[in-house]
């Protein structure tokens, strides 16, 4: 007599597709059926899964799913942690699309796309064994990520809208230079191009008069607003002149892209303060790391979850995007590799820019940075970063999984 139900779930944003497989080798379901893909569909499910277990007296249940994002994100963290099975166990897999579409490919090659078939391959899958660490879902890592990734988001869209301000002010000011402001989206630098419409109005102002401007928008951090003011206008004096017409569209370009510069700035503040704060409240030693502050710090705990979902530290790496491919075949072995497409995409920014800082702050990882990209290779420094950002994984596993702080001779030498 079947014990187990596989139950394989296809998630679309609207509806979930159920396929129930039995234990042993048969492909007919005991059951197939489509649900919404909100509150009221995922009781239904639950409903009928519960009945499904009573008529054929089974004990246990695995649940399996792909991982699509939001899409997935409600109907396994009501699967694992909101319903009850009881007295039946029950456990929920999520799985990466790419093993579900391997595992597809391996038994069928040309097996038709539709849910219904993929709901059948994704219980298929769960019958087979060879499953990852079951899913567990955390309150606290959960609200973490979505506060980090929403950071990353509108840290991109500062990036693109600071390059679109940047082609406008070549335009408008060709000699502009960051200079004296440290850089071109500085709140003086902001200030000069909204300040003045024309390289004209620059050159035209009286020293006095730009020197008293300078130190009223920089509030007198400045040692010698009067360099500054010279330098604005020399800069002023050898550039591009614009047409009249031309000029009113890029001052308008400007303003527009100034305001939202300035508002991605104080949400990219606001989300800072609070992911900060959240990150006080999770007890985590990976700010014990010269040059892993709290944003590095919340973006790879929030991003890896629970430690123990990874066998090793090669699987973490793997997630993270940072291990590389293999060329092999008979006797012959490819002499250069590259990192593999897949993996988290943000785990793998997170670690690679924590990489950049910790070479800078710790001085064993510096000696392995410059060892590293003195190695005659192709984009030498890049590789450097590459292999930096790997050993790095190696110090955040062994770090999660000991909860130890970082003891710089300890640590890396023994386990790096």
């Amino acid at each position: 007599m079947s014990h187990i139900l596989f139950v394989g779930i296809d998630v679309s944003s609207k509806n979930n597709v159920v396929c129930c497989l039995p234990e042993g080798d048969s492909a007919k379901p005991l059951s197939r059926f489509t649900v919404s893909n909100d509150e009221p569909g995922v009781l239904t499910l639950h409903e009928r899964i519960f009945a499904l277990m009573q008529k054929h007296n089974l004990s246990s249940i695995r649940f399996g799913l792909e991982a699509t994002g939001c899409y997935s994100s409600h109907l396994a963290r009501y699967l694992e942690s909101v319903l009850s099975f009881s007295p039946c166990e029950h456990s929920v897999y999520v799985f990466n699309p790419s093993l579900i579409k391997v595992f597809k490919k391996s038994h069928f090659l040309d097996a038709p796309k539709n849910d219904r078939v993929d709901a059948w391959f994704i219980a298929a899958k769960l019958r087979s064994g060879h499953l990852p660490r079951a899913f567990t879902w955390s309150e606290s890592l959960a609200a973490l990520q979505r506060l980090c990734r929403t950071r990353f988001h509108v840290t991109q869209c500062l990036t693109r809208e600071t390059n679109f301000l940047l082609t406008n002010l070549f335009l408008k000011f060709s000699s502009y230079s960051a200079g004296p402001f440290g850089k071109k989206t500085s709140a003086t630098s902001l200030a000069v191009m909204e300040h003045f419409a024309s390289v004209e109005n620059i050159i035209d102002m009286s020293v006095d008069d730009l020197v008293a401007f300078v130190a009223r928008c920089g509030k007198n951090r400045f040692e010698n607003p009067q360099d500054v003011a010279q330098a604005l206008q020399k800069a002023a004096r050898s550039s591009y002149r614009l047409p009249k017409a031309m000029a009113d569209a890029v001052n308008l370009a400007m303003a527009s892209n100034i305001r939202i510069i300035r508002s991605l700035q104080e949400q990219a503040k606001s989300l800072q303060k609070a992911i900060e704060e959240h990150l006080a409240t999770i007890p985590q030693t990976l700010t014990s790391v010269p040059g892993i502050g709290p944003i590095f710090a919340a973006g790879i705990l929030s991003e890896i979850g629970d430690i123990q979902r990874f066998p090793n530290q090669m699987a973490l790496a793997k997630y993270a995007g940072l291990a590389w491919t293999e060329s092999q075949s008979g006797d012959f072995k490819g002499v250069e590799s590259r990192l593999i497409k897949s993996g988290n995409r943000y785990l793998k920014y997170y670690f690679t820019e924590a990489a950049k800082s910790v070479q800078v702050h710790d001085t064993v990882f510096a000696q392995y940075f410059s060892l590293k990209a003195a190695e005659p290779a192709k984009y030498a420094e890049k590789r450097a970063l590459a292999l930096t950002a790997r050993k790095l994984v190696r110090l955040v596993d062994y770090l999660l999984r000991t909860n130890r702080l970082y003891e710089p001779r300890e640590v890396i030498r023994q386990h790096g």
